[in-house]
């Protein structure tokens, strides 16, 4: 392979691709979709779906499907490439036929599973043979440009090693993304999600408008920020007194009795901190306090026991993660500091706290990633749902769910997961670009 796949050796590599976008046009004409109407077979071409189509005797309608525009436009765009081959590199060849091909197939997908709520209308409605055959199309193309790729080297044999998780990541991690579109929809359940109205920031008024959008921006703040310092904090601390620990088997007996907490499901957790506050029979109640106290009744004790049972369950786990970059801190650097007459707590504060600085940027980074997030469990499941608490618990995820399980509107549900998600992004790359001015090192990305 040359400098460019337009040499005379590989122009046939341009016929393949070039024959393969006519063959994905060429399949418009092909059935597409089939249904039944009065005991009589229809069928609907690609054209319909893109046109749009009056059926059963026009009484109901396909819209054009914005999908399959996107899909049709994919062999184009391999056309242009090709008649572009002698002004662009083969590197760049390679890498646009290879997203078209991926485009092509993606929406292809999408319009499989969208098929039902397209021809909602109509009886028993069918995938035919057409958009399959695009599908595989567009697989060829993507197999093709990945073997012109890999003859480039621009991929070598350890990269395919790696598409199945690429896969994984792709289908469970980025494909519901898609759902992201509810936000911004007034959801039918008989038109379906991509027929639905689409509304624009008309569901995030729901968040916004609210009284109670200020207290619940608030409190997920300020308690996520809470958790982040005092949890890291805590973390060092117990990470550095693990370390101190000379017998090996007291050591693991330590750590495991402080990861226990990370392992116990929130639901028990509830019942634990029931047990210790509760009016009736709580253990500080009947054996430290004189005077009993309504704990599920009086909100301003609630921050300081929300964080109190965040840090004690999350403690095991920072902890660990403190005390593994502690064992790896070179020893040679402890016994210098003890023969120049530098203390325990000296070498501590000038050697192993300043080791520990990058594990502190990527833990806090990745926590602030979530800092919109609240942990549901924690702020719903151990104050008991009580409404005299909502004030102090009340976070964006709780408010959510409460006004859903009254309301039953996902676009709503969706509106303020979308909001969570692009303000943890912002803050995310903000928070990076910090990190990048002080310690490019340390940063993420």
């Amino acid at each position: 392979m040359q400098n460019r796949i337009g040499d005379k050796e590989n122009k046939k590599v341009y016929l393949i691709w070039s024959i393969l976008a006519v063959l994905s046009l060429a399949t418009l004409i092909l059935p597409f979709a089939g249904y039944s109407y009065n005991k009589t077979a229809y069928q609907l071409a690609g054209f319909d779906f893109l046109l749009g189509k009056k059926i059963m005797g026009g009484t109901a309608y396909i819209a054009p499907v914005k999908f399959m525009w996107l899909a049709v436009m994919m062999p184009v765009a391999v056309l242009v490439v090709v008649l572009l081959k002698s002004r662009i590199s083969s590197k760049l060849c390679g890498r646009l036929i290879l997203a078209f091909g991926f485009v092509q197939v993606f929406c292809c997908g999408l319009f499989l599973l969208t098929a039902s709520s397209t021809l909602s209308a109509v009886k028993k409605p069918k995938i035919e043979y057409g958009l399959y055959m695009l599908m595989f199309l567009g697989i060829l193309i993507v197999v093709s440009a990945v073997y012109i790729l890999y003859q480039l080297k621009v991929l070598c044999a350890l990269d395919f090693m790696v598409l199945p998780g690429l896969l994984y990541l792709l289908i469970n991690n980025y494909l519901p993304l898609i759902g992201i579109s509810i936000a911004f929809r007034k959801i039918d359940f008989v038109k379906g999600i991509w027929n639905s109205e689409w509304v624009g920031f008309e569901n995030f008024e729901f968040l916004f408008r609210s009284k109670d959008a200020f207290v619940i921006t608030r409190n997920t703040l300020l308690y996520n920020a809470a958790f982040i310092i005092i949890g890291n904090t805590m973390g060092i601390i117990t990470g550095i007194c693990l370390s101190e620990i000379f017998s090996k088997r007291l050591q693991k007996i330590h750590q495991t009795l402080i990861l226990l907490p990370q392992l116990i499901s929130m639901v028990i957790v509830a019942y634990i901190v029931y047990g210790f506050l509760s009016y009736e029979s709580g253990f500080v109640n009947k054996t430290l306090l004189s005077e009993a106290i309504n704990f599920y009744g009086e909100k301003r004790y609630w921050p300081f026991i929300l964080l109190f049972v965040n840090t004690w369950k999350g403690l095991g786990y920072s902890s660990t993660i403190y005390l593994s970059s502690i064992v790896g801190i070179d020893r040679n650097l402890y016994e210098a500091a003890r023969i120049d007459g530098c203390t325990k707590f000296g070498a501590i504060k000038n050697i192993t706290i300043p080791m520990l600085k990058p594990t502190v940027y990527t833990l806090v980074l990745l926590q602030v990633g979530r800092i919109f997030y609240s942990d549901f469990g924690l702020f719903y499941q151990v104050p008991m749902n009580s409404g005299a608490l909502y004030t102090a618990t009340n976070t964006i995820d709780t408010y959510v769910y409460r006004a859903m399980m009254k309301l039953n509107n996902i676009s709503m549900a969706s509106a303020a997961s979308a909001y969570q998600a692009i303000v943890g992004f912002v803050i995310v790359l903000t928070f990076n670009l910090i990190v990048r001015k002080v310690n490019k090192e340390n940063a993420l990305f």
